[in-house]
């Protein structure tokens, strides 16, 4: 896709590709955990639940707004949370009892990613500046977006460390979802 002198919608090229790379590299990770790392809970947060609550936060993220989000129809009330003291919630939230499968999350990132692409190819420059569906954020569109991608980033990045320190299994690293560098040659 050529980008530059083009008068395009640069969303879902600039921010589009990366937030689909992304995903793709979720799904890779959750594809790529053996068995016994799946829901060992002995390090903390289970890599089940690690990989949930990022794909769970792209997906509403991905959204217009709170009330035009539905979760995954696996959903579980406040699976969506790592391990830690929520008051809304009555207090401490837990990593819920029975993990979601890999199949339940493999196929979720895919949802989450056609629905990314169709959220980039109608995010424009004129709401990219107005202000995010979501009461709890004072920002824009655009910055929400940059956001969402951070967030899922950061968290595929907690799982690719923790399928290379404990199952010394790595991930191929995707720079856009159509557009894999070549390996380093040094």
């Amino acid at each position: 896709m050529e980008v530059t002198g083009t008068t395009e919608n640069l969303w879902p090229t600039l921010i589009g590709r990366q937030v689909a790379a992304a995903l793709q590299m979720c799904e890779q990770a959750i594809e790529a955990c053996p068995d016994e790392l799946w829901d060992d809970r002995s390090r903390g947060t289970p890599f089940w639940h690690l990989a949930y609550h990022a794909l769970y936060y792209t997906d509403l993220y991905l959204s217009d707004d709170e009330p035009s989000f539905a979760p995954a129809g696996f959903h579980v009330e406040t699976s969506n949370f790592l391990a830690g003291d929520y008051g809304a919630y009555g207090g401490i939230v837990g990593t819920p009892a029975q993990p979601y499968t890999r199949d339940q999350l493999a196929g979720y990132a895919r949802r989450i990613l056609a629905k990314s692409e169709e959220t980039f190819a109608r995010l424009t420059d004129e709401r990219a500046l107005e202000r995010c569906g979501f009461w709890w954020y004072e920002l824009n569109a655009g910055e929400l977006a940059l956001v969402n991608l951070r967030h899922l980033q950061h968290h595929v990045g907690q799982l690719a460390l923790l399928l290379r320190r404990h199952a010394d299994v790595g991930l191929d690293w995707l720079g856009t979802r159509d557009n894999q560098p070549a390996p380093p040659t040094w």
